[in-house]
């Protein structure tokens, strides 16, 4: 199997991520400093949404969402990424959604920034979307992803969307634009050291 990845985005690093995590061997990694090119065979054919992360299996056939490409690696490992008690399972997916959702909102304010900056602005949008983004952190801060993961412990894929995102925001200078919330900081700090963040930490290739 092969992933094309890509160093600077948030939903890659959760693919990478998952893997690690989940265990799952043989996969290469390739990483790519933009979007996945016509060029860049055989990811195109399979991918009309031209976009990273991407997995290619083993028949050929290509998953082009992060969401499915974390589904798919927890199925390929035995279940090792999603709970399968059915109130366990839900928490997880909805914070892999909020996760998400935060990455959404970020990528939507630095995109009002970068407007900004040439002299474009819609009236109250970079308001909004700081308030959204507190609002959401505001939740996390007492939530119950703000347990510490234990080494020998496989995190599931909530808590790693989580991490991924918000190490993304930070990443991005993004956090500054929210008030302080220092349990959440903590938790990041903790998760940030796990072998499989260490390994696949963001790097600046792409504007995205």
């Amino acid at each position: 199997m092969i992933l094309f990845s890509q160093r600077h985005s948030p939903f890659a690093r959760k693919a990478e991520v998952a893997l690690l995590e989940a265990g799952v061997t043989g996969v290469e990694v390739r990483h790519l400093a933009s979007h996945v090119r016509q060029g860049d065979e055989p990811a195109h054919p399979e991918n009309p949404l031209n976009t990273a992360p991407l997995l290619i299996l083993q028949d050929g056939r290509g998953v082009f969402d992060s969401e499915e490409i974390c589904f798919y690696i927890d199925e390929f490992s035995g279940g090792r990424l999603v709970p399968k008690e059915s109130g366990e399972r839900q928490a997880t997916l909805t914070l892999q959604h909020l996760a998400s959702g935060l990455c959404e909102l970020g990528a939507d304010l630095r995109w009002e920034l970068q407007q900004n900056e040439m002299g474009i602005s819609i009236p109250g949008l970079r308001e909004d979307l700081i308030s959204q983004l507190d609002a959401a952190y505001d939740i996390l801060e007492s939530g119950p992803a703000m347990g510490k993961v234990p080494p020998d412990q496989v995190a599931d894929i909530g808590v790693i969307a989580l991490a991924t995102a918000l190490d993304w925001l930070e990443f991005r200078g993004l956090d500054r634009y929210v008030s302080p919330h220092p349990n959440l900081a903590w938790w990041v700090d903790v998760f940030r050291e796990r072998p499989s963040m260490t390994a696949t930490e963001y790097e600046d290739l792409s504007d995205l």
